[in-house]
């Protein structure tokens, strides 16, 4: 078993005890109302949303209380989490898939989310690139995680965590300009704001 395979595995089995952990009132819960402020700045009024990496769907159930019009769209690899996402939002479509091959068509979302699932991503460039693919011209892209600054990450060679500039990087090669990149609570978080031309 491969260590993606071991990650994906250990999600599915926390899956139904994944929103009772402390976590999610320590780092999710600010993490996500700071993220849905910052949406709100640049799309008032999103017709389709997606949370790349959305576990059991608990972003999505803040987004539908903030639009309720909008499509609401989420995809994690692991099933255990898709399935508990499934019972606890049925206002939302969910698919079990990869950020590196999301299962939606060409320009069909508005607004992408992702956040503190991008350091799990096996092709991280791989994976914005898709969300590109994803958004409407115009749309979107917020992506939330753990960033340190180069001269950290160098020192102790992490691989799946960016610096501000490395993130940017990976948003102008997928073709999305940066807007914004803001550090969110905890302090190690950064939000980075990508729209599509």
């Amino acid at each position: 078993m491969t260590t993606r395979e071991k990650d994906i595995e250990r999600f599915d089995r926390w899956a139904d005890t994944y929103e009772d952990s402390r976590l999610q009132r320590i780092i999710f819960d600010p993490v996500h109302q700071a993220t849905l402020d910052l949406a709100a700045a640049v799309v008032p009024q999103p017709a389709d949303v997606l949370d790349v990496g959305c576990g059991t769907g608990k972003l999505l159930r803040r987004v539908h209380a903030r639009w309720p019009q909008a499509h609401l769209i989420g995809v994690d690899p692991a099933e255990g989490m898709i399935e508990v996402a499934k019972r606890l939002t049925p206002d939302a479509a969910f698919y079990t898939g990869r950020a590196e091959t999301l299962p939606l068509p060409d320009a069909s979302v508005d607004l992408a989310f992702s956040t503190i699932s991008f350091h799990h991503w096996h092709d991280q460039a791989a994976g914005i690139r898709d969300v590109a693919r994803v958004l409407r011209p115009g749309g979107y892209f917020i992506l939330v995680d753990m960033s340190f600054p180069h001269w950290l990450l160098k020192i102790f060679r992490v691989r799946r965590v960016h610096s501000r500039v490395g993130m940017q990087k990976l948003f102008n090669q997928a073709g999305l300009q940066v807007q914004v990149q803001q550090p969110l609570m905890p302090r190690r978080m950064l939000a980075t704001v990508g729209k599509k031309q």
